[in-house]
């Protein structure tokens, strides 16, 4: 495609006709559309299985697959153009690009490891046994990377006053669920004011106490500590800031309606422990129909 484009470009530009008038450039060329290529880089690695989406301000977009090497072309229409790229749920800042007919863009993108809201778990509590819909909104550049039960268009089925859920004549424990987070959500989102130093050494158990403090249940807690007996990162020290407002990194929509209490632990691996301020721990109100959840990003470890 490139090749071709190459070719055609030699005959854009200012070529004259015999009359001396310079011609239009799109039909100069053979081609009202412009040539935008580059290289996307993910994690320092070339990205060879990247999605490259064009996307203009009507909305229309344009994507491209990267080759093996991680490269990319795209031909698009003349005007501003958005570029972004997605490999495996992480996406890339935007890159803007004004395309003219007829001439080549050179445009490389690059993806840095994104963050992820690892293995919340919602436990709804009604009542009385409830018919149920629970569904999630994300923002651009999220992306739903795991699920359970299976997530269709929302979960839908019977909540049940000991926090399980059936859907599809199937009860599970809780509903599970991970984000992958956009690039400027962990930066606008996440606040590092206030939390706690853990020690390494029984890490997994000193964050399991903290849940309890939270109110959070026995059960609940067992699933948190088998959820992350094998995968939470060895490290000498942790900062853990708690999050309390996490409804722009995923909003629940739950009908009927049910208040939750939702706790996500930014959890940092450190060298020297450097939180600013000791986080002041108020348990959840637990009392009547209610609902609660925890969930962890992990930040600063070598996976």
């Amino acid at each position: 495609m490139r090749w071709m484009m190459m070719l055609a470009v030699i005959g854009c530009g200012d070529k004259e006709d015999d009359t001396g008038s310079a011609e239009d450039s799109g039909a100069a060329c053979g081609s009202t559309q412009g040539f935008v290529y580059g290289n996307v880089i993910f994690d320092g690695n070339p990205a060879g299985k990247a999605t490259v989406i064009a996307e203009d301000a009507s909305g229309t977009q344009v994507t491209a697959a990267t080759t093996p090497t991680g490269d990319y072309e795209l031909n698009l229409d003349p005007g501003d153009w958005t570029l972004y790229a997605n490999q495996f749920h992480c996406f890339s800042e935007d890159a803007a690009v004004s395309v003219v007919a007829c001439e080549e863009i050179s445009q490389d993108i690059i993806i840095k490891s994104c963050d992820t809201a690892d293995k919340p778990n919602l436990y709804l509590y009604p009542e009385t046994d409830t018919p149920t819909s629970v569904a999630l909104t994300v923002a651009r550049k999220q992306a739903l990377v795991a699920a359970d039960p299976p997530y269709d268009d929302g979960w839908r089925g019977i909540a049940h006053p000991d926090g399980t859920f059936t859907v599809n004549g199937d009860r599970a424990p809780f509903l599970f669920y991970e984000v992958s987070l956009a690039p400027w959500q962990p930066r606008a989102l996440l606040q590092r004011e206030e939390g706690f130093c853990i020690s390494g050494e029984h890490a997994l158990w000193s964050l399991a106490g903290l849940l309890e403090d939270y109110g959070f249940n026995a059960g609940e807690v067992d699933d948190f500590v088998e959820a992350w007996r094998v995968d939470l990162p060895d490290a000498p020290v942790y900062a853990v800031f708690p999050q309390h407002e996490v409804a722009g990194m995923a909003e629940l929509h739950i009908e009927p309606d049910l208040p939750v209490d939702r706790l996500w632990l930014l959890i940092e691996a450190e060298p020297v422990c450097t939180v600013p301020r000791e986080a002041v721990i108020e348990p959840m109100d637990r009392t009547g129909a209610h609902g609660v959840e925890w969930g962890v990003i992990l930040e600063g470890f070598v996976l």
